[in-house]
């Protein structure tokens, strides 16, 4: 997984480890997942919504698929629909 973002990751961990929230690093693994499986590369990148991410899986060059890593928490500013609210992080394609 590259990280092009490195301050938001930063501030996106600490939080996590600071209100004791699993949701993100299960999020990460995911995607590393993601990436094994389908040997491609995950990228994560800046996002708009406070402690998100926007993400893109990459072969050969070529982007697979592409969504978010979205923060919903206090305060909930990740600018997404949900149907069930939530807290913490999670994948959106």
């Amino acid at each position: 997984m590259e990280i092009r973002c490195e301050e938001r990751y930063q501030q996106a961990l600490e939080l996590a480890a600071k209100i004791e929230d699993d949701s993100l690093q299960k999020c990460l693994d995911r995607l590393k997942q993601w990436e094994k499986n389908r040997e491609c590369e995950i990228i994560l990148y800046y996002d708009s919504s406070p402690l998100s991410f926007y993400f893109e899986m990459m072969k050969d060059g070529t982007r697979i698929m592409n969504g978010g890593l979205l923060f919903h928490g206090s305060p909930d500013e990740s600018y997404a629909f949900q149907i069930e609210p939530t807290k913490g992080w999670e994948i959106h394609t």
